[in-house]
């Protein structure tokens, strides 16, 4: 497996990650950290879109990075944005290896691997997806497994 095929196989797992998370929390809308988890959700969404369009030089100016999306509205952001990073990980011109030019929130200017910044999206949403367990657990809700061990076993 190359660098590509194993980064496709990451965002697949960021993709079923999310759909775990998302499926438990349907299922317990009420609890006490509900609006926090929610919240959490939708910043995975945000910052995907931001650093898609990092990387597409896009403009950033109409962006939240912690948007205000509901459950519904935040998968469909993030399936979207899966399609996106399949077809940019598919790519001919694609360099894992080129670097990529922005500026973070503060103005700060910066460049970055292709292949760090991608491997960032995935660990990023993996910690912001370990932060809903963690409230979950606290209001005695299992939350799903989604470590990357469980989406291979389930693959």
């Amino acid at each position: 497996m190359n660098s590509k095929e194993r980064l496709l196989r990451l965002f697949n797992y960021d993709m079923w990650g999310n759909e775990q998370i998302l499926l438990c929390l349907q299922q317990h809308l009420e609890f006490n950290d509900s609006k926090q988890s929610i919240q959490y959700f939708a910043h995975i969404a945000g910052a995907q879109e931001l650093w898609y369009r990092r990387i597409k030089q896009k403009p950033l100016d109409d962006l939240a990075v912690w948007p205000e999306y509901g459950l519904a509205a935040a998968l469909q952001k993030l399936k979207t944005l899966s399609a996106q990073w399949k077809q940019l990980l598919n790519s001919e011109s694609l360099e894992l290896d080129g670097k990529i030019s922005y500026s973070n929130s503060k103005g700060m200017p910066y460049e970055t691997m292709m292949s760090d910044i991608l491997h960032h999206v995935i660990i990023h949403g993996q910690h912001h997806r370990a932060q809903i367990a963690k409230l979950l657990r606290k209001a005695d809700i299992k939350p799903p497994a989604t470590d990357f061990i469980y989406f291979c076993r389930a693959e």
